[in-house]
């Protein structure tokens, strides 16, 4: 078993087919990750999918026959975290445009949602809905973007 050090951070960024880039540059996205991470190690892999290989993995392993914004994929219940955030793509597009949200502050409050679900955290009860949610507002605010949550419904 490899053994990542304290303070270290691996990501690998993916892209499925028909994928041609990431529409956030690879800095900043180590930056949200980091972020999220609160200067705790992890191996993450970020990968970018459309909506037929999100669909497929969400029916797959959440019994939910649609595609949807973020999937992670946690392997891990303690430091060094380890897991795969799979984001599709057509899906966030949507959210953005009807929200009127701009990529960038939507990719970062997705990114940090998948990597709090990677360190464990879950949002299956109210209670700790509230607490993820809590934490997603506190670090999207010190990215100065606003609520992630209240923008989107007042999108919706």
């Amino acid at each position: 078993m490899n053994v990542i050090p304290a303070s270290k951070l691996e990501i690998s960024l993916q892209r499925g087919p028909g994928i041609a880039r990431w529409p956030i540059a690879t800095g900043r996205l180590r930056r949200w990750v980091r972020l999220a991470l609160e200067d705790e190690p992890a191996r993450l892999n970020l990968r970018l999918v459309g909506s037929e290989e999100a669909r497929q993995l969400n029916r797959q392993w959440r019994q939910a026959d649609k595609a949807t914004n973020v999937l992670t994929f946690a392997y891990r219940e303690q430091p060094p975290w380890d897991a795969d955030i799979v984001f599709c793509l057509p899906v966030i597009e949507a959210e953005c445009q009807r929200a009127e949200l701009p990529i960038e502050r939507h990719m970062a409050h997705l990114l940090i949602h998948g990597v709090l679900h990677a360190r464990g955290m879950d949002h299956e009860l109210a209670s700790m809905a509230a607490v993820m949610e809590a934490r997603e507002v506190a670090l999207m605010s010190r990215l100065r973007m606003p609520d992630p949550y209240k923008a989107m419904d007042a999108g919706a």
